[in-house]
């Protein structure tokens, strides 16, 4: 089977060094693999993506010799897709929730459940409306994968996570989400089998998600993604991780040979030439070695002037 791998960025800002990582690790062991490697915009979010950030990703992207393969995938140009999975091969194991934070947080206090903080299914079997919120049922059960950096994991989706929301209530007012928003949760599962997307490379932040996400595989009796890499997270000086609401600087303003050369070291990687930018990640893919980043669970990041 080739290789499909992915970056898919949120538009709600331009990129940073964190997730230009995310992007040459992905690339690279794609590439490495003989494998496609594609670019989605995870853009449901209609008040907080931007065009302008997607348009700056990519132009980003294409300066750093980071071309992909195929279309640009943009999720607000399949949300129907999400909805009619949701509302066809998923209502079995869905529910409406009309819950609110505050009514949720009334009941766990009266149930004296205020440690545990999974939701606790009150709307499970009310027969809601699919208007309303729609949870999807989580199992009670051991969900195991092998991460090809983090080793084996194991987890229970409905202990850590229980029965999550993947749309939000209907908003009739709204020129892209009448039906409601779709969450991540769900959407990045069914944009995956749509792209048949077979490797996944991502943050280690992400890694915790995965065993719910394979659920829903699970639930689509699509086989599941086999070959995952959660990377170490970058932080900051205060131990966050570096993201655009911790402000981590954006890297449009810095030359893309010193960018390709400062994430390939701290992805572990022999250095490589300074050339353009394709001549380097060619190097870079050729001799990938994904060992430094085994156990990896994160990595210092000053600013990014501080390297220049």
């Amino acid at each position: 089977m080739s290789i499909v791998g992915r970056f898919a960025p949120s538009p709600t800002g331009n990129l940073h060094i964190g997730s230009l990582i995310t992007a040459v690790a992905s690339f690279c062991i794609a590439k490495r693999q003989n494998g496609s490697w594609l670019v989605r915009m995870e853009d449901v979010d209609e008040e907080r993506c931007k065009t302008a950030f997607s348009d700056q990703i990519l132009t980003d992207l294409t300066r750093l010799g980071l071309h992909w393969d195929g279309e640009i995938y943009y999720q607000s140009q399949n949300l129907e897709r999400y909805h009619t999975i949701l509302d066809n091969q998923l209502q079995h194991v869905s529910y409406g929730c009309d819950c609110s934070r505050k009514s949720i947080q009334t009941f766990l206090q009266k149930n004296n459940l205020v440690e545990n903080s999974i939701y606790p299914k009150i709307c499970e079997h009310k027969q809601l409306s699919r208007h309303n919120a729609i949870r999807l049922v989580m199992p009670d059960k051991r969900v195991e994968f092998l991460d090809k950096l983090q080793g084996n994991i194991v987890g229970n989706p409905q202990q850590e996570h229980g029965d999550i929301v993947v749309r939000r209530k209907a908003m009739p007012n709204s020129t892209q989400n009448p039906k409601g928003m779709i969450n991540y949760m769900l959407a990045v599962v069914v944009d995956d089998i749509a792209q048949g997307v077979n490797q996944i490379v991502r943050g280690l932040d992400i890694l915790p998600l995965t065993t719910a996400q394979l659920v829903i595989y699970d639930y689509l009796i699509i086989p599941r993604v086999q070959d995952y890499y959660h990377l170490p997270i970058l932080v900051n000086d205060k131990g966050q991780k570096l993201s655009k609401q911790t402000l981590a600087e954006p890297i449009c303003d810095y030359k893309p040979q010193d960018l390709l050369a400062l994430a390939l070291r701290f992805l572990g990687q022999a250095p490589v030439d300074k050339d353009k930018p394709e001549v380097m990640l060619q190097q870079a893919i050729c001799q990938w070695d994904s060992t430094p980043l085994i156990g990896q669970k994160q990595m210092f990041c000053p600013r990014l002037n501080s390297f220049f």
